[in-house]
């Protein structure tokens, strides 16, 4: 996941990817278009500590030790799997045995339906009912989410990441319409029948609030939205070093661009670039000041590097042609060799090379900022993915879907996990010499990231099937940590203006144009100047306003 806020294509993040994934597109008409012209759609702002009476009380289900500490931004780790799993449930969560509606994203190819994919049998049995995904492209995620949430036709469960939401003009009002309000069923000790969803941080819960109402099931986040994937071996093969500055990672593309070879040095690769030159990753307090990151010099600076980058020829011509194109694809083929992606991508796709290309061999750039000086590393609010219930199922379905999305909530080191992640032993998985699951061919048609998507579980990093992985994906994380550079809205839940979500996306697309040639440079401050006369100045106004009467 790629996750994967990651913010427009992470994955923010594959998660997983989770932090992989792509922007979205802004509501014309139906329901969306209606609520953002309501007073509701002028946003809302609560410090996390006033929403406390909303949230579910924690209690903590550990099972396992990790093998590599956890520490402030980095994910614990375990090096080697366990070889006795814990049975968390004991009875089904679905009496009735009626099949539930979900749609999830997935970045990666789409397994067979339900009737020809014995992994969804497996889970089945364990659930008490067959849950029907409607998969969609990762890519494709948010134009369809737009499509399904103007339509108000919705599935019983649906997976919104908010680096979707947040571009999608009067999404919060459409929440309040169309999910149901699950605060009577999990605020404070009411969550007790869900033991492994009291599981889950309170800081991730509270993102999950809209208009004083528990809507969401999250999907904790990790603190890092994305960074710089890149092939190691190809770099290693050609005698090439990481680089360390933005000239170096020109440098680098030029040398691994061969296209009569059919490669190229880069994919998209937006803001990991915008990283580099140290912009915000939105907004940043400049003495009393409040700035977005279009508003900067750094920014700027970001854009004409990345308009010399696409100038010299080293994007692939599919990244050039669309900003959507599936850069995965082109990765692990090696015809691209560096592109942005939520770090989930990166476990994702070595896992798949695992069986199929054991010379392919992952990595993430470690943060370096454009002229070799202190880098910054942009930081994911606490949850990033929320699962929702459709409104006016009944009590007894709406406790069905909790109790699903419970068993999806099972931490590492339960059958749960296990069955959800991997599938049968010995039909989707058998383990290796370390005890980790390797994927049977069966596993490979058949198991894919689908369940994990519907609300999510503590956060680790747990894939030793993966060789070196565990390992190398702690130490990035130790790296990057003290680079971390905190929003000035820290523990504020905020739900965004609809006139400022809807100007996000138009305002990417003209940056997009001007990266990839089809505009000039010049035209950036008249493309801001677009964006705040379309609604970014009253997200300014709106955001300052929570600044202060949070005495920040």
């Amino acid at each position: 996941m790629d996750d994967m806020s990651a913010r427009a294509r992470l994955s923010r993040r594959s998660v997983l990817s989770m932090f992989a994934a792509g922007a979205t597109f802004a509501v014309g008409g139906g329901l969306l278009a209606g609520c953002a012209e309501r007073k509701s759609g002028k946003g809302n702002a609560e410090d996390e500590d006033a929403l406390a009476k909303l949230l579910p009380d924690y209690t903590e289900y550990s099972i396992v030790k990790p093998d590599l500490p956890a520490a402030k931004y980095v994910l614990p780790g375990f090096t080697k799997y366990p070889t006795d799993l814990v049975r968390a449930l004991t009875e089904k969560p679905v009496t009735s045995g009626k099949e539930i509606t979900a749609m999830t994203p997935l970045w990666g190819p789409i397994p067979p339906g339900v009737g020809s994919n014995s992994f969804f049998d497996a889970n089945a049995e364990r659930l008490g009912a067959q849950i029907r995904f409607q998969i969609v492209n990762g890519n494709d995620y948010g134009e369809k989410l737009s499509a399904i949430l103007g339509a108000g036709d919705v599935p019983e469960l649906l997976c919104i990441p908010k680096w979707n939401s947040d571009y999608i003009g009067g999404f919060n009002e459409a929440v309040g319409k169309l999910f149901e309000d699950l605060t009577p069923y999990l605020s404070g000790g009411n969550v007790k029948p869900y033991p492994l969803l009291a599981n889950l941080p309170t800081r991730a819960w509270a993102y999950g609030v809209y208009n004083q109402q528990l809507k969401g099931v999250p999907f904790p986040s990790d603190t890092f939205p994305f960074g710089m994937l890149y092939r190691k071996d190809i770099l290693d093969g050609l005698g090439l070093a990481e680089p360390k500055t933005a000239d170096e990672l020109l440098d680098v593309a030029k040398k691994l661009t061969d296209p009569a070879a059919g490669r190229w040095g880069l994919g998209g690769f937006d803001q990991e670039v915008r990283r580099i030159f140290g912009a915000p990753s939105e907004w940043r307090k400049v003495g009393d000041d409040l700035v977005h990151m279009y508003e900067t010099d750094e920014f700027v600076a970001a854009v004409e590097f990345m308009r010399r980058v696409y100038d010299a020829g080293v994007v692939h011509p599919d990244v050039v042609a669309n900003k959507q194109t599936d850069t995965k694809v082109l990765f692990e083929s090696g015809k691209v060799v560096m592109y942005q992606d939520g770090l989930g991508g990166w476990k994702e796709m070595a896992g798949r090379q695992v069986s199929v290309n054991p010379e392919f061999v992952a990595g993430v750039l470690v943060p370096f900022a454009h002229d070799g000086g202190t880098a910054i590393v942009y930081k994911n609010e606490p949850a990033s993915i929320f699962t929702f219930i459709r409104k006016g199922l009944g009590e007894d379905r709406v406790k069905e879907l909790l109790g699903a999305l419970n068993y999806t909530a099972a931490p590492y080191g339960t059958e749960e996990f296990q069955r959800y992640t991997y599938g049968v032993e010995g039909t989707h998985y058998t383990r290796d010499a370390n005890g980790a699951p390797q994927k049977t061919a069966l596993g490979s048609k058949e198991v894919a990231e689908t369940y994990i998507f519907l609300g999510g579980r503590p956060l680790a990093i747990t894939e030793a099937e993966i060789p070196g992985y565990v390992q190398a994906a702690h130490t990035w994380q130790t790296k990057a940590a003290p680079l971390v550079e905190e929003s000035p809205f820290e523990g504020i839940r905020v739900e965004r203006p609809s006139n400022y979500s809807a100007i996000q996306q138009p305002t990417e697309d003209k940056l997009a144009d001007v990266v990839r040639g089809r505009r000039p440079v010049s035209e950036v401050k008249q493309i801001v100047s677009e964006w705040r006369q379309g609604g970014g100045d009253e997200g300014k106004e709106f955001y300052a306003k929570v600044l202060s009467d949070n005495g920040r």
